[in-house]
């Protein structure tokens, strides 16, 4: 009985191997360069087919080209946030920090930018 396990399981875990060796990449809402002014950080709604309402870490997409949703949060008077996309070149092996390009501080109104881009440390090669 227990070999059976054992045969069954075999291919589950071989296969859970390949899929952390594949190149990712990550998009997140936070900021990283915090002296550029009138800049935010937004929650990211979905990355192509992926969503990612209410994750506060980074999520994990396909390399490729993605439509990235993003929500700004509320600004000055404005409670409640805007949403925008842009489209992305998503590298494999690389974390964007997406974040809100407001013309003023008190503005509702902002263009979706990408803050910074880096390599991910370990992506793409086998771990084990």
């Amino acid at each position: 009985m227990r070999y059976r396990w054992a045969v069954l399981a075999a291919p589950a875990l071989v296969a859970g191997c390949a899929a952390v060796s594949a190149p990712w990449s990550e998009v997140t809402g936070e900021r990283y360069n915090l002296a550029i002014e009138n800049r935010r950080s937004v929650a990211i709604v979905s990355v192509g087919s992926t969503t990612g309402w209410a994750r506060p870490q980074a999520l994990t997409v396909d390399p490729g080209r993605q439509r990235v949703v993003v929500e700004s949060h509320g600004q000055g008077s404005f409670r409640v946030g805007r949403v925008r996309e842009l489209e992305l070149d998503v590298a494999p092996c690389r974390r964007y920090y997406v974040n809100a390009q407001f013309d003023d501080p008190v503005s509702s109104d902002f263009r979706p930018v990408v803050d910074h881009v880096e390599s991910i440390p370990g992506c793409g090669t086998p771990r084990g």
